[in-house]
């Protein structure tokens, strides 16, 4: 689930990480478990951000809504899932 969900975010929602957290940013999918007690799934992503200036303005807001659009795709849009968000500052790209 987090290799589809990832490719998703990168390759559909691209733009969109641009405009909001700037060039080169990136998301980066952890986890995406399902939690028996929620009764939900939980996804772990780490946003890797290019220029903070843009990100002071959003903050992760923006990236909670783009997994959210995204999870549609996924065939489980019956689920919110829950979210749990850091943010990482890149000089380069992650790996």
């Amino acid at each position: 689930m987090k290799k589809p969900l990832s490719l998703i975010i990168d390759k559909l929602y691209k733009k969109e990480l641009e405009l909001l957290y700037g060039e080169g940013t990136q998301v980066k999918i952890n986890h995406v478990t399902y939690s028996t007690n929620k009764k939900n799934y939980i996804i772990d992503c780490v946003l890797y951000v290019a220029d903070l200036s843009l990100f002071q303005e959003t903050q992760l807001d923006g990236i909670n809504y783009i997994i959210e659009e995204s999870w549609i795709y996924t065939g489980l849009k019956d689920y919110k899932p829950l979210l749990l968000t850091r943010l990482d500052i890149i000089q380069d790209k992650p790996q």
